[in-house]
């Protein structure tokens, strides 16, 4: 496994993609220690994957279910590709309230 040099990164931290914000640590230490722009846009990269590939099998399961068992949940297939849009979820709600 090769470490991560951050004097082989110097292009990258100065003013590249690694550069540190305003008020940030300034040993790279305590940089390394931190994550950056890349970690936290890698980490929210990896959250919506995971989320996606969770709605995914939400999605595949709700198309097994029969015409019958989806009617009994409140549901019909056209609406299974609908089931995570604002208008659907705002929809559900208001008729679960009223």
């Amino acid at each position: 496994m090769t470490a991560f040099n951050l004097r082989d990164a110097s292009p990258l931290l100065d003013g590249g993609l690694l550069s540190r914000a305003p008020g940030s640590p300034a040993s790279p230490r305590e940089v390394t220690a931190q994550p950056g722009l890349l970690g936290r846009t890698v980490g929210a990269w990896a959250a919506r994957v995971r989320e996606h590939v969770r709605r995914q099998r939400v999605m595949a399961e709700l198309s097994r279910l029969t015409d019958r068992e989806l009617a009994d949940i409140g549901l019909s297939r056209s609406e299974i590709g609908l089931i995570y849009t604002a208008e659907f979820v705002a929809r559900r709600s208001a008729e679960r309230r009223g």
